[in-house]
């Protein structure tokens, strides 16, 4: 009998510890951390009016940025598979496509900067425009 309850108390230690740790893994703190607009809003001290406006043109940019990912990656794609004499134009495509990307992220990144304060719009740029270089298209804005 009190081999029993030894493991029962185990088995229902390590339920909570479980359920514990799952809860504080999945809590806002945690999910707040990942959340852009919430760095950016912390990071640029930026006041609740520009995180509106700011969090406004991140859901407008959203579809076209997934606009210009997806045709990155059918573009990325159809070079993979085109054949030898299809190839230059196939790369031609692409680089086209990955320009109209950066060019078009980089206009709404100053459209974000230019609704924060001047100096930290200037710190933002500087943090995010040399990642554009390195855009991988496999999520909206993929500066991480």
């Amino acid at each position: 009998m009190k081999r029993g309850l030894i493991f029962a108390l185990c088995v229902l230690v390590a339920g909570l510890a479980s359920f514990g740790l799952t809860r504080w893994l999945a809590s806002p703190a945690v999910v707040v951390m990942n959340d852009e607009i919430t760095w950016i809003r912390d990071e640029f001290h930026l006041s609740p009016a520009q995180t509106a406006a700011i969090e406004k043109l991140h859901d407008d940019y959203f579809p076209v940025c997934m606009e210009h990912c997806k045709l990155v990656v059918a573009a990325r794609k159809s070079l993979a598979s085109a054949p030898v004499s299809e190839k230059p134009a196939a790369q031609a495509e692409l680089l086209r496509l990955e320009t109209v990307c950066q060019n078009a992220t980089r206009a709404h990144l100053q459209r974000v900067a230019a609704v924060m304060p001047p100096g930290e719009g200037q710190r933002f740029l500087a943090l995010v425009l040399p990642k554009l270089t390195h855009l991988e298209h496999t999520s909206p804005l993929g500066l991480k």
